[in-house]
């Protein structure tokens, strides 16, 4: 009895039902026009992004890659992707490593992104099966504790990076923060995909959408509802033949 009262705990049944208030108003967002969609990666970790827009041998950044490479490997396998894996998580680092087998195309790096380098407060997951940290506070816990916190800068600057085709983000409700202060566009990114989290509230999420569309890039794919996937305007087409 003492179990089933602690999985209906208030916490957490308000943290479900303002999750699913939260899909709920952002589904069905109006997509716009562009090439083919493409799925990648396995059901849990995978992505839906527009096809035929990336450059030979793309330089691909999948932030909060999880223990789920599934993505990373299919944009390595698809384009000959160099593909830049970042997560915070310890216990991720060897399944990842392993999954990856030494491919030279895949890089990881150990870290969470953040507004500043230094130090970053993480909140441990609310289900012990679960290892997925937060800066944002999207779980029912109160055990926080420091990781490795760099800047999108630093982390090209670490792995010699001058410009990145393809970047993912998914942090676990820190977007909100985040995503307004990334320049799409100097950065070189043509696609841009991102996880929306109830962190935040239907209309913070739609203010995110319309910042990135500000950009100059049109919001293509929504697989599920709150993994969004974005072209850059040029690029909605298809990549431009070589002359």
């Amino acid at each position: 009895m003492s179990s089933i009262v602690g999985k209906l705990r208030p916490e957490k049944v308000r943290g479900a039902i303002r999750r699913r208030m939260f899909e709920r108003s952002l589904a069905g967002l109006p997509l716009e026009p562009a090439t083919a969609l493409v799925e990648l990666g396995s059901r849990y970790g995978g992505w839906q992004i527009p096809d035929g827009v990336l450059d030979p041998k793309p330089i691909c950044y999948c932030v909060g890659s999880g223990d789920d490479i599934s993505f990373d490997l299919d944009l390595i396998k698809r384009y000959d992707a160099n593909v830049r894996a970042v997560d915070p998580v310890e216990e991720y680092e060897p399944r990842v490593l392993e999954a990856a087998a030494g491919d030279p195309r895949f890089t990881y790096r150990r870290a969470a992104l953040a507004l500043a380098d230094g130090p970053i407060r993480m909140q441990t997951h609310h289900e012990s099966a679960s290892a997925s940290l937060s800066a944002a506070g999207l779980y029912d816990t109160a055990d926080w504790h420091p990781v490795d916190g760099l800047t999108l800068a630093s982390l090209m600057r670490e792995f010699g990076d001058e410009r990145i085709d393809l970047l993912k983000i998914d942090i676990e409700g820190l977007e909100y923060e985040l995503i307004p202060s990334i320049d799409l566009r100097a950065l070189g990114v043509v696609v841009f995909a991102f996880q929306l989290h109830h962190t935040g509230t239907p209309r913070q999420a739609r203010e995110v959408i319309e910042l990135v569309r500000a950009q100059g890039y049109k919001l293509v794919a929504q697989r599920p509802v709150v993994k969004l996937g974005f072209c850059r305007a040029d690029r909605a087409g298809g990549r431009p033949s070589p002359r």
